[in-house]
């Protein structure tokens, strides 16, 4: 009974967590999951104890993590461990472990997977920052091998993606997309480190279809750029969701990638230009949406009326909850920079010190609250903290865009000819990168000709 509850109480934190923290969290490719069997789910490992926090958020059954060992010496992270049933790994890198003990380890995995239970495994071995799906450990293809072998179950392997957008800042987007089922057959007659290699392999693939993967940062950034630009003349920008902006960037980036190998000039000319169109728009104040925006009658007495309600009704609760709440928010601020050891360790940081501070402040206020005014205060005082939060991360993203959005209009009226301006420019700008397009989409299908 105690377990039951404490492992609902688990994917509870999970989904409230990532409600707090993200903006938008979209889930992918549920039907690639079984329901009936036991499974190994391999993600990327890009942002440390969140991403097991994440592939479990999207899922109503509870995901045993396999944890390296040395989280399980963590005081305050052993008994998390030990009560969501998390399996410990024995790294050979690991200072004081015995990687001997892996014997009980995959003992205790081809277990669960025979009772039908759920496994999630990181198989680049450690958390990173890269661009790209890391080299993968063999750990993941001979837990799955391991089981068939045993004659009693055949378990299913699954890579799953996890690609963010604004990686450690709060409100930013986060997808996750299960991916194909790892096809575990080969020819009866291949020896066993070899059917090893060739799952790991298949899975290594697997990982790359379901993630984002370029040879560095400042490619991504160049492709994103593109694919906005084109989000924003097709009038898809808004409506966009995470699932066809990751399928647009993986389109993007093949053509990149064939296109800085045929083409480096035309590609070094792109950037150039979309660099000088950012910075005369950064030095401006304008961001690409305001470009977009037709400013009819109707238009600004609507966005008039929104201004106006958020005045009147969620900018009190706004700065109510703000100020309640300011002493908190600034120490996760501040603390997660320095607590954390990595990039990929900031949002993990940030959302444990966010929930320990929170906690203690808005407790301390309400206890207060309740000793000086009462109960009927008090609960007052604590639902205007829920609902001023909940508008906060709401109308977060409105209430300071209002200020930029009010600028960019005066500009454009003070400056009538700075818009035409400057959508003339980006006109331009589009026309190289649909050039570009048309020469990738040749160079690809002659190469898909010379294949066939």
């Amino acid at each position: 009974m105690f377990t039951s509850l404490a492992l609902k109480f688990w994917r509870g934190f999970c989904q409230l967590a990532i409600t707090i923290f993200y903006r938008n969290y979209e889930v992918a490719g549920l039907e690639n999951i079984p329901k009936d069997r036991g499974v190994i789910f391999c993600a990327n490992h890009v942002n440390a104890l969140v991403d097991p926090i994440l592939v479990q958020a999207a899922s109503s059954k509870v995901m045993r993590p396999l944890a390296r060992s040395g989280l399980f010496k963590k005081l305050w992270l052993k008994p998390v461990l030990k009560l969501i049933g998390a399996v410990p790994i024995y790294r050979s890198q690991d200072q004081g472990t015995d990687p001997t003990q892996n014997k009980d380890t995959f003992r205790k995995v081809y277990e669960l997977l025979e009772q039908g239970e759920w496994i999630i495994i990181f198989p680049e071995g450690q958390s990173h920052s890269q661009s790209q799906v890391q080299q993968l450990k063999t750990g993941a293809a001979r837990m799955a091998l391991g089981t068939c072998e045993r004659g009693k179950a055949e378990p299913v392997l699954i890579p799953v993606g996890l690609t963010f957008t604004n990686k450690g800042k709060f409100r930013g987007d986060v997808l996750v997309y299960f991916g194909q089922p790892v096809d575990l057959s080969v020819p009866n007659d291949i020896k066993h480190e070899l059917h090893v290699r060739v799952i790991t392999r298949r899975l290594t693939e697997g990982l790359r279809d379901v993630t984002i993967n370029t040879d560095n940062w400042e490619d991504l950034e160049l492709v994103s750029k593109i694919e906005r630009f084109f989000a924003l003349r097709h009038g898809k920008y808004r409506k966009r969701n995470l699932l066809q902006r990751f399928q647009t960037l993986k389109r993007i980036i093949a053509r990149h990638r064939l296109l800085r190998q045929r083409q480096p000039e035309l590609i070094e000319q792109v950037t150039r230009d979309l660099k000088r169109f950012e910075q005369v728009c950064r030095s401006l104040g304008i961001k690409d949406y305001h470009l977009t925006v037709a400013y009819r009658p109707f238009l600004v007495i609507w966005y008039s009326l929104k201004i106006l309600t958020i005045l009147l009704i969620g900018l009190p609760l706004f700065f109510w909850t703000v100020l309640n709440s300011f002493i908190p928010f600034y120490l996760t601020r501040h603390l997660a920079r320095f607590f954390a050891k990595s990039s990929d360790q900031y949002d993990t940081t940030k959302i444990l010190l966010g929930f320990v501070l929170f906690t203690m402040f808005w407790g301390l206020q309400i206890y207060l609250v309740y000793q000086y005014f009462g109960l009927t205060i008090m609960l007052a005082y604590f639902f205007s903290l829920v609902v001023g939060s909940a508008i906060v991360l709401r109308m977060h993203k409105d209430i300071f865009s209002i200020k930029e959005n009010i600028y960019v209009f005066f500009l454009f009226v003070r400056n009538r000819g700075l818009k035409e301006h400057l959508i003339a420019k980006r006109n331009n700008l589009e026309r190289e990168l649909a050039k570009l397009v048309k020469i990738a989409n040749r160079l690809i299908d002659k190469h898909d000709r010379a294949e066939s």
